[in-house]
């Protein structure tokens, strides 16, 4: 038992001599949107941000912020004001058409992002809350028309983004894991080819900041050492192309034990089009190597499914993660 111990401590000093940041969470995708937190005010902004601070969160990233431009109860200058005061900053996103991945009509897509980011410009550019843009068009790599459509929208969009407000501008790209196409016909690429089709990405478009979703296919059945060479890949990236690279840890994912037990149950299509998927908030146990594994790779690490799965508001299980994960916190802190 002693030598067990032992070696768990001498693991766990060499896990955070690799770290390049402390494996928590900084901050978390937030969509504004029409049915919910558009129509908050400074209470419940408050009280938000206030759950968020306690867990150590000081970063909150909007998208679809254009919805609080033109509000009047409660706009995004009067949410950032609020940042401020409590020690947050803001990623705010330029926005996109819903359809853009199906159109792929660039200089539409160009001028609608635009206009948002006009818009922000004019309402928010100054704030001392602003911390940086966000490209939403979120791709693993593409080829072809695609390809073509994202090598111009992303130069279109970091320029755009930089004249209106000069703050870094980021993405979020995922990785996909599925070699047999069981949830489409998707090209597989290995690592090594991912990074280099990043770091020319990157390089050619001007980013500064990407945020690597750590999930693959989202599901529960994915293991550490699966991740492991596409953070690799995206860090080698970055230092190629002179970015900094965040990881996106998602805390929501599919409770699904297996890819054959998928297949099993739903057949071999896209899991975007499975009714009643078993979503749930990650474990803790989990969670905490899937921090590590990121924060090995990243100087900070952001999150997305908190507001979808976590928040103490939800119900019994968001408030049993929200406190375990305050414990884990606390006694790591």
């Amino acid at each position: 038992a002693a030598l067990a111990s032992g070696t768990g401590f001498a693991n766990g000093l060499a896990a955070a001599a690799n770290r390049k940041c402390l494996p928590f969470i900084s901050g978390t995708l937030w969509f504004v949107s029409g049915h919910e937190s558009s129509g908050w005010q400074t209470a419940q902004w408050r009280r938000e941000l206030t759950q968020q601070k306690a867990i150590g969160f000081d970063l909150l990233w909007l998208v679809n912020a254009q919805a609080l431009l033109n509000t009047q109860e409660f706009s995004l200058h009067q949410l950032l004001d609020l940042c401020s005061e409590m020690g947050f900053k803001a990623i705010l996103d330029t926005g996109s058409t819903h359809d853009w991945h199906s159109r792929l009509n660039v200089k539409e897509e160009i001028a609608a992002c635009t206009k948002n980011i006009r818009a922000i410009n004019e309402r928010v550019a100054g704030h001392s809350a602003f911390h940086s843009w966000y490209i939403p068009h979120e791709i693993y790599m593409c080829w072809g028309p695609m390809n073509d459509y994202i090598r111009e929208l992303y130069p279109a969009l970091v320029t755009t983004c930089k004249k209106a407000a000069n703050r870094p501008v980021s993405v979020s790209p995922f990785f996909i894991l599925d070699r047999t196409k069981v949830f489409g016909d998707f090209r597989f690429n290995e690592p090594a080819e991912y990074r280099a089709y990043w770091a020319d990405l990157i390089k050619r478009s001007g980013l500064n900041i990407v945020m690597l979703q750590d999930s693959g296919e989202h599901f529960a059945y994915v293991t550490i050492e699966q991740r492991r060479p596409f953070f690799d890949a995206m860090s080698r990236a970055c230092k190629d192309s002179g970015a900094q690279l965040w990881g996106n840890v998602e805390v929501a994912e599919m409770n699904i034990p297996s890819i054959e037990e998928y297949v099993k149950r739903y057949g071999r299509v896209h899991h975007a089009t499975v009714k009643d998927m078993p979503w749930r908030a990650v474990p803790m146990d989990r969670l905490k190597q899937k921090l590590d594994l990121a924060a090995s790779y990243s100087g900070r690490l952001i999150s997305w499914g908190y507001k979808e799965y976590c928040r103490p508001a939800l119900g019994p299980a968001a408030k049993d993660w929200y406190r375990n994960y305050l414990q884990y916190r606390t006694a790591n802190d």
